[in-house]
């Protein structure tokens, strides 16, 4: 697991079935020393989270399947919280 910035969502035309109705989001990965990763993710929202929000993000592909009921989901990454504080090295503060 990891802490994230949402940045967006995705939208798509054509998709996997287990993803059609789903909501995806854009992140990128929080670094130990607060600065955000250069590339983006998309990750399944299960939690709601919105633009700005700091989720905290399974890496747990089984999840993903279970919380789509499909096996077959292409799906690896999955926000499962939303953030309303930190205190670590480098990273602190409310966040919302």
């Amino acid at each position: 697991m990891y802490l994230a910035r949402i940045e967006g969502s995705a939208v798509t035309t054509i998709s996997h079935k287990s993803l059609r109705g789903r909501k995806l989001l854009i992140a990128r990965r929080c670094e130990p020393d607060g600065r955000l990763a250069r590339e983006p993710i998309v990750a399944l929202d299960a939690v709601g989270a919105g633009l700005g929000d700091l989720v905290l993000i399974s890496t747990d592909g089984e999840l993903a399947r279970i919380l789509t009921g499909m096996r077959t989901a292409p799906v690896r990454l999955t926000a499962v919280g939303i953030v309303d504080h930190v205190t670590a090295a480098g990273v602190s503060g409310e966040e919302k």
